[in-house]
């Protein structure tokens, strides 16, 4: 008993103990060749794992150290510095300037390497370069920041403008995950669920040498963030901003004369008869006067406010031994449309304790719990947004709601139609141990649970409509339905690693050899009624108890167990040497195929520090070059967590009367499934010069094989034919970046440019191929688009007569089509067959951005600091159809750039006759494909910090005051009001989408920021 009460005593005051432990206290400041305090620096004892320290705005810090220690001073901008303690107890150091950042640290896959000594391809990302953007999802705050890096979004919704990012290319189709992983501070996460103001910075791992740590899930590069953590002094900061939100793109309406107009052409074309009379013009003229706001559709669904806020506060604290970082986050915005919002709560904790030279230990805890609020359907509401004809009215006597279009009023949707709530909560518990018994050696072992909960309420409305008479018209929904969805997530990331480090004379090595082990387990559970007696009881109890009602459930789980290990030589710091190998075992292949090494090789050549150089080092820095070859992974293909295994669909079937249990097999299975395989190649080349521009240019080569295909099968067995690794996919490209950082005097500069350039082409499908307008095809880019090829528009009945039999009845002013597909004479040239049909269509165009590209400058004076960030694409092509761009299809309302269509007094109009039952002029084609390459103004800021000196005689460390716009201006060719990114689709199996316009528009914000330091 006596032994239990001595071990809870010891445990109760150690931390205690640890605290009073006394070293030898330094002081000192902190100073740049000017003079002037340099806050912020860090300072730590070389070797060890002693506590951080902080230099203050007044650029003094305080360190417990130990004779003979060595003090490390190291702050971005300037060149790390060294002191050795002897018997002085003041140490002031004086910092030079180093706009290179020779000394940089990268973080890179389980540990971190000097960016100097790199030989993969890395980008990273501060944390200032996000701070300035005011976003809610991390990932779109990356468009533009790192080369090779492509970032689109096409939608500006609360709680769902996160972006789909591409590291290098598209790798794979067919529904396999393309993402990137992410990791956070060791732990696989979302990169949309962690607040940006918490992320010290980001690495992106973009080639083989440097992901191949991550095998089986780093064929579509790794991103690495790590988070902020709290330092040896006393600190709070606020940062918050407000603002509101705009529309960058909607597409402008004519008027409802301009509509009636338009449909008598339509019809007197396809009729030889008008469909409104004079009397109908002056009805509605009389309507609209009295009204004009009630046929005002875009004005009535755009009635939300738009504001948005952000809060953020963090708290500094440490006592040598032990330092914390808490953090809370709070995000509100309101949607463009009424009833539709996002708010997110975040939480983060995170320790570092250091009982002794020799032990390290992390704790860390983080919450973050999202609801986002949206319109039951909310895709109706944008997909009329352009289109309702702007001669009903939105509502008729009475304040009834109209029958709108076909009883879709969406201004009724908005207000009576129910909604769809989505709640996540995320839990996240990361304990890491580090100890280090000796110099050259150093052990970490990981444990990090993640519990993830996602809970939707679908809840949507049958709304009555109305006649002009008052008379209902009935609804466009059935019956009122709630759909209630529960997900259940745990992930478990478990991990051992050990580094030894060591150097004889001018040989440096570094090995370090690990082991994870990572589990999923996901379950899902849902509930369906319909017919609800009170359609304001939004429960499943109050639909009806009958037939209708319906619910399912389910379970998935996998296990990734691996090995990795990393060796690491060089000489004397200029030849350098990298090897990397991870061995995975996944659950989700079948035993035989189970385990896959995934290696890969780099090597680098520090030409700046041969002898030969230095005479040139104040000019060229830093000169190296690299090169790269490895092996990547994906496990996660096709939609399936277990791909290998067909599962056995149940149904029922009625037999003599009777309802019976049915379990069948419908697809075969294939044992052999293997992951994809990524194989990469590299060459870079990395310079600094004359202390102030860096430059980085990378070329590379990448073979992804195994993509899942479904091949033909004689129908005699019976079954569906089974995924088998069949086709191949290759990258090919090359990323540039530059950088000039500089200072006269108060005045500072900086100015970056990067740019990218990939080539996408399918090499193999076994002689298949995939799609109607997103197509798979051999020989050309991954979702390329399919159609015929337009040659103008007919402009006589002589030529039609004269040319190929087309599409229904064609008349003059109809889209004129290429026949190409008849046999070839013996120049190669194309015989034409007579007709048009799918053998005359032809790959027209490309989803994947050719080039990707993003320009910053930020400049300073004294207190006034000035940003901007321009990003784009150029070299990819865009498609709409339809009522969004083809006039007078499905009733929809008139552009005014529709209004050039063809007529015989208007022979060179840009568009075909306008029709309603045309079926020519709704081909595919490339009539309707416009180009989708931009240039954005994504960012710009103008700040002022207040003087120290004002603040002198408070304890307020530091204000920040900022307005900021984002998404300001875009250059663009493509359809008037319609975003240029409006390929992109998050929810399509390959993320790209065609054809439609129904999507929430990206919006422009303007806002007003604090940063208020304590």
């Amino acid at each position: 008993m006596k032994k239990q009460l001595h071990l809870i005593f010891l445990l109760c005051f150690l931390p205690v103990g640890i605290l009073w432990a006394q070293q030898k206290n330094i002081r000192g400041k902190v100073t740049n060749e000017d003079g002037n305090p340099i806050e912020g620096v860090t300072i730590k004892i070389k070797g060890h794992l002693n506590a951080l320290a902080q230099t203050s705005e007044t650029g003094e810090y305080s360190i417990d150290a130990n004779t003979g220690d060595v003090l490390l001073f190291v702050s971005m901008g300037f060149a790390n510095a060294e002191r050795t303690i002897s018997d002085q107890n003041m140490i002031n150091v004086i910092m030079t300037a180093d706009l290179t950042n020779l000394d940089e640290v990268v973080v890179v896959g389980y540990g971190t390497q000097k960016k100097v000594n790199l030989t993969g391809a890395v980008s990273t990302i501060n944390s200032e370069q996000l701070e300035r953007r005011p976003v809610v999802s991390t990932s779109t705050a990356l468009q533009g920041l790192a080369p090779g890096v492509t970032v689109t979004s096409q939608s500006g919704a609360p709680g769902g403008d996160q972006g789909s990012i591409r590291i290098r290319g598209v790798n794979s189709f067919g529904g396999s995950d393309s993402e990137p992983l992410v990791i956070i501070d060791g732990v696989a996460g979302s990169l949309d669920n962690i607040d940006a103001n918490l992320i010290e910075s980001i690495s992106v791992l973009k080639d083989a040498a440097s992901a191949s740590i991550y095998g089986s899930r780093a064929a579509n590069g790794v991103i690495l963030v790590t988070t902020k953590r709290g330092k040896d002094q006393f600190g709070i900061n606020y940062k918050g901003y407000t603002g509101w939100q705009d529309p960058t793109f909607i597409p402008k309406v004519t008027d409802g004369a301009t509509f009636m107009k338009v449909f008598n052409d339509a019809n007197m074309n396809d009729n030889g008869s008008v469909i409104y009379s004079d009397k109908d013009f002056e009805d509605f003229n009389k309507l609209y006067a009295e009204n004009p706001d009630n046929f005002d559709w875009q004005k009535a669904i755009l009635s939300g406010s738009g504001f948005t806020h952000n809060h953020f506060l963090t708290l500094n604290a440490g006592a040598e031994k032990i330092r914390v970082a808490p953090s809370v986050g709070y995000v509100s915005q309101d949607g463009l449309i009424k009833n539709t919002g996002f708010k997110r709560y975040t939480f983060r904790n995170n320790m570092d304790i250091n009982p002794n030279d020799k032990l390290n230990i992390r704790f860390d805890l983080s919450a973050v719990n999202t609801n986002r609020t949206q319109i039951a359907n909310e895709g109706t509401i944008w997909n009329y947004i352009g289109r309702m004809p702007t001669n009903i009215p939105i509502r008729v006597a009475d304040g009834l709601w109209s029958e709108g279009w076909v009883k879709n009023n969406p201004v009724a949707f908005i207000e009576d139609g129910g909604n769809r709530k989505v709640n996540n909560l995320e839990l996240i518990g990361n304990l890491s141990i580090n100890y280090k018994p000796t110099e050259w050696l150093s052990l970490t072992g990981m444990a990090a649970p993640r519990y993830r909960t996602r809970n939707i309420h679908d809840f949507a409305k049958a709304v009555m409509t109305y006649y002009e008479d008052g008379n209902e018209a009935g609804t466009a929904l059935p019956s009122t339905e709630l759909t209630e969805s529960a997900y259940r997530y745990f992930n478990g990331s478990y991990s051992i690693q050990g580094t030894a480090q060591k150097s004889f004379k001018d040989h440096n090595l570094s090995l370090m050899i690990g082991a994870s082990r990572e589990t999923y387990d996901e379950k899902y559970l849902m509930g369906y009624r319909r017919d609800f007696t009170y359609d304001t009881y939004e429960v499943l109890n109050a639909g009806a108890d009958t037939e209708t009602k319906n619910n399912a459930g389910n379970q998935y789980q996998w296990l990734l167990a691996s090995t990795f290990g990393r060796f690491n030589y060089d000489y004397k710091g200029r030849y350098l040497l990298e090897a990397n190998l991870r061995y995975d075992g996944s659950s989700r292949f079948a035993s035989a195929n189970r385990w896959t090494a995934f290696p890969s090789f780099s090597a680098g050549w520090r030409i700046s520090e041969e002898p030969f150089m230095a005479n040139l080092k104040n000019s060229i820095n830093q000169l190296k070059l690299r090169a790269s070859w490895g092996k990547l992974g994906n496990q996660n293909i096709g939609n399936s967590y277990y791909p290998y295994i067909q599962t056995l669909e149940m149904g029922s079937i009625s037999v003599g009367g009777t309802v019976e249990q049915m379990i069948a097999l419908n697809t075969m299975a294939n044992q052999g499934l293997l992951w994809e395989e990524t194989t990469m190649t590299g060459v870079g080349l990395d310079a600094s010069l004359f202390n102030h521009f860096t430059f980085t240019f990378d070329w590379y080569k990448k073979h992804t094989d195994g993509i899942l295909l479904k091949l033909y099968i004689s129908e005699l067995f019976g079954k569906n034919a089974p995924f088998q690794n069949a086709a191949k996919v290759q990258n090919q490209g090359w990323e540039a970046s530059v950088r000039y950082d500089n200072q006269f005097g108060d005045f500072k500069i900086g100015i970056g440019a990067n740019i990218s350039d990939v080539r996408n082409k399918i090499t193999d499908m076994a002689g298949q191929t995939q799609g109607t307008l997103l197509r798979q095809q051999v020989g050309y880019p991954i979702n390329s688009i399919f159609g015929y090829v337009s040659d103008g528009l007919y402009q006589s009945q002589e030529e039609i007569d004269n040319g190929p039999t087309q599409f229904g009845t064609i008349k003059p002013g109809d889209i004129r089509y290429k026949d190409i597909a008849g046999g070839f004479d013996e120049n190669g040239n194309v015989i034409p067959d007579g007709k048009i049909s799918d053998a005359d269509k032809v790959i027209i165009g490309n989803t994947i951005p050719r080039y990707t590209y993003g320009f910053n400058l930020d400049l300073g004076y004294k207190g006034i600091r000035f940003g901007a960030f321009i990003q784009g694409v150029a070299k990819v092509d865009g498609y709409l159809d339809s009522h969004y761009v083809i006039p007078a299809v499905n009733s929809s309302a008139i552009k005014p750039w529709q209004l050039d269509y063809w007529s015989e007094d208007n022979k060179n109009a840009s568009l075909p006759r306008v029709s309603v039952t045309s079926t020519n002029n709704t081909q595919n084609s490339d009539f309707w494909m416009r180009s989708a390459s931009y240039l954005r103004l994504k960012n710009v800021q103008l700040g002022y910090e207040i003087p120290k000196s004002w603040l002198a005689n408070s304890k307020i460390g530091g204000i920040f005051i900022y307005a900021n716009g984002q998404n300001l201006f875009t250059k663009t060719n493509f359809y008037e009001g319609y975003d240029p990114e409006i390929n992109y689709n998050s929810g399509a199996p390959d993320g790209v989408s065609l054809g439609a316009g129904n999507f929430y528009p990206q919006v422009k914000v303007y806002t007003f920021g604090l940063d208020f330091k304590f």
